[in-house]
C-alpha cells in the first residue's frame, strides 16, 4: 500500500497541473490514470491560448498548430479575423499531457497509467484511493477525471440535459487553403448546428472538424449530418469515422469539495459553457486547486476551510467570466439574440 500526500486521480491538464504545482512545492502526488497514456483518446478541439503555454512554461514544440487568428463562416457571410501573431495554439491532448507528466515525473511525483480507479473513501485522517494498479492511501485526493467520473458525481450530483454538451469529431485530410492561413474555422448558425457551433481546427498532420450542441437541442438531430455540411463547405476528405462525447457546460459549480476530495476540471464542469472550451480553465482549476491543497498542507487553516478556500480560488479565477457565458447561454437559447446577428458588429467579431 502506497502513502502520498496526495494522490490526483486523472492525467488530464486539471490532474496535471494540480500534481505539478503540489510536485514543485515538495508535496509527494500520485496521478492514477486509467488508460495506457495519460489523457488518451479524449476528444476535443484541443485550442490553447498563448497565454497558457506562457503562464505554465509549455514549449513550442508541444503545439501542433499555430494559431494567429479566427475565421467566421454564418448564413450573413464570412469574416477572417487575424492578429498576425500567435494568439493560442491547437495541441494534441496526450502529447500536452505526456508533457505535463513528464515533468511531475521529474520532480519526484508518479504518473502510473492502466490504473483505474474503484472507489475513493474517507477513513479518518486519511484517504484511501482504490485503484487497479492497487490501493493509495493520501491526505488529500483530487478527482480530475472527466464527465462520467463516479466520484465527482457523487460531490457535485448529476448533470442535467442543460448542463451538457453533445460533440461529434472526425479527421479529415489537410486542405492548403485552411492549413497555410493559421487560423481556427467556426461555423455558426442553424444549419451547422442544432444549438452550438462547428469548427475546423488544424494539427500537424490532420484537420480536426467537428460540432457541438447543447444535448437538449441535439435530441432527435443528426450531428453527423451537421458535421458533413461543415466538412462540405471546403470539400474536405474524411480520414476516419465520426465520434462522440459528451462536454460539461455547467459553468460555475459551488460543490466542488467534500471533506479531504477536491474536483477539477471536466469532472467538476470547468468548461465554457458558450464555447466548450476546457484545457485552460482544467488547468486553472488544477493549479487553484494545488494552491488551497498546499495550505491545508502546511497547517495554515483547518480541513473545515479547505473547501471554503478552494472555491474563493475559483470565484476569484475564471468563475465570473462562466457565470457570464451561461448567461449569455440562456438568452441565446430564448432566441432573443442569434449568434449571427451579433457577428454584423466589426468589433464583436
Amino acid at each position: 500500500m502506497d502513502t502520498w500526500d496526495v494522490v490526483v486521480v486523472g492525467a488530464g491538464p486539471a490532474g496535471l497541473s494540480c500534481a505539478l504545482g503540489l510536485a514543485e512545492r515538495g508535496f509527494s502526488v500520485a496521478v492514477l490514470e486509467r488508460e495506457s497514456r495519460p489523457n488518451l483518446g479524449k476528444l476535443c478541439g484541443g485550442y490553447v491560448p498563448a497565454k497558457v503555454f506562457e503562464e505554465y512554461g509549455i514549449p513550442k514544440s508541444v503545439a501542433s498548430y499555430e494559431v494567429r487568428g479566427l475565421r467566421i463562416v454564418s448564413p450573413l457571410g464570412e469574416w477572417c479575423v487575424e492578429f498576425g501573431a500567435a494568439v493560442g495554439y491547437n495541441v494534441e491532448r496526450v502529447e500536452l499531457a505526456e508533457y505535463l507528466a513528464g515533468r511531475v515525473e521529474r520532480l519526484g511525483g508518479s504518473v502510473v497509467v492502466n490504473a483505474e480507479v474503484y472507489g475513493v473513501r474517507g477513513e479518518g485522517d486519511e484517504v484511501v484511493v482504490e485503484s487497479q494498479a492497487g490501493i493509495y492511501k493520501c491526505r488529500v485526493a483530487v478527482a480530475a477525471d472527466g464527465v462520467y467520473s463516479k466520484v465527482s458525481k457523487s460531490i457535485r450530483g448529476v448533470f442535467g440535459p442543460e448542463d451538457l454538451g453533445l460533440a461529434v469529431q472526425a479527421e479529415y485530410a489537410v486542405d492548403k487553403r485552411l492549413y497555410e492561413s493559421h487560423l481556427n474555422t467556426v461555423f455558426l448558425g442553424s444549419e451547422y448546428s442544432p444549438f452550438g457551433y462547428a469548427y475546423i481546427f488544424p494539427k500537424r498532420d490532420r484537420l480536426d472538424v467537428g460540432v457541438g450542441s447543447l444535448l437538449s437541442r441535439a435530441k432527435g438531430a443528426s450531428l453527423e449530418k451537421y458535421l458533413d455540411k461543415a466538412a462540405g463547405h471546403y470539400g474536405l476528405t474524411p480520414e476516419s469515422k465520426p465520434r462522440y462525447a459528451l462536454v460539461p457546460l455547467t459553468g460555475p459549480v459551488e460543490k466542488v469539495c467534500r471533506g479531504r476530495v477536491l474536483l477539477a476540471g471536466d469532472s467538476a464542469g470547468h468548461v465554457s459553457p458558450l464555447v466548450g472550451e476546457g484545457i485552460r480553465f482544467a488547468m486553472e482549476a488544477g493549479s487553484i486547486a494545488a494552491d488551497a491543497i498546499s495550505s491545508f498542507l502546511r497547517g495554515e487553516f483547518s480541513l473545515s476551510e479547505l473547501s471554503r478556500r478552494y472555491l474563493a480560488g475559483l470565484k476569484k479565477g475564471f468563475y465570473r467570466r462562466l457565470r457570464l457565458e451561461k448567461f449569455l447561454l440562456r438568452f441565446l437559447g430564448r432566441g432573443r439574440l442569434t449568434s449571427t446577428r451579433l457577428l454584423r458588429d466589426p468589433g464583436m467579431r
